[in-house]
């Protein structure tokens, strides 16, 4: 069943009053999955050559929300395949590495919180990787229930995007970070009980 708690619920109407029109106009699913790696890729940009946390707040934002934007136009053209899911999956992973990966070299050397940004970052990534990976390798054993934990790939965007804005972006990487981390561990609990139980009822 899918989680109550995700954030995507609350920008359903915008995704598809984006995703509508554009898919009137003929726009290819796979078109916006890569326009929102662009969204990632100008966040990245800006915050190394300007230093604003709200213009990569903002950029951030916008990658959240055209990722779900290419879904909603390729249900919205029937248009969803197999490729299009896995090139969604590859590039939304690309785009989270751009976006920490982005933090770590704008903040190189500085400490917060008693530890290098750069370890923070690393920290973020493994979790935010392992979030998705245990999902996906539970899948392929048979799990079905794979909504679970608070902290999924949008809860995470969102609260970076908060933090960003209201200037605080070290402090959002540690949530992320966290929320990463632990999200990824009740996961593999929970997954590995729902395998555990599978077998022993076969």
């Amino acid at each position: 069943m899918p989680s109550k708690f995700r954030v995507r619920r609350i920008f359903k109407g915008l995704v598809w009053w984006i995703a509508r029109p554009l898919a009137r106009a003929g726009a290819r699913p796979n078109t916006i999955t890569y326009f929102s790696l662009l969204l990632a890729l100008l966040a990245a940009l800006i915050l190394n050559l300007t230093g604003s946390s709200i213009g990569f707040g903002v950029l951030v934002f916008l990658c959240g929300l055209f990722d779900g934007v290419d879904g909603a136009v390729a249900r919205e053209r029937n248009l969803s395949t197999d490729a299009g899911a896995f090139t969604d999956s590859v590039v939304d992973k690309v785009a989270e590495v751009l976006i920490l990966g982005s933090i770590a070299i704008a903040f190189s050397g500085t400490t917060f919180l008693s530890l290098h940004v750069e370890w923070w970052v690393i920290l973020a990534i493994i979790g935010w990787l392992l979030t998705s990976y245990t999902s996906a390798r539970a899948s392929s054993l048979g799990v079905t229930d794979l909504d679970i934990g608070l902290g999924a790939r949008s809860e995470r965007l969102l609260t970076l995007v908060v933090f960003s804005v209201l200037n605080q972006l070290l402090l959002g990487l540690v949530v992320v970070s966290v929320m990463g981390l632990l999200t990824a561990g009740y996961r593999f609990y929970n997954y590995h009980h729902e395998i555990v139980r599978q077998s022993k009822s076969q």
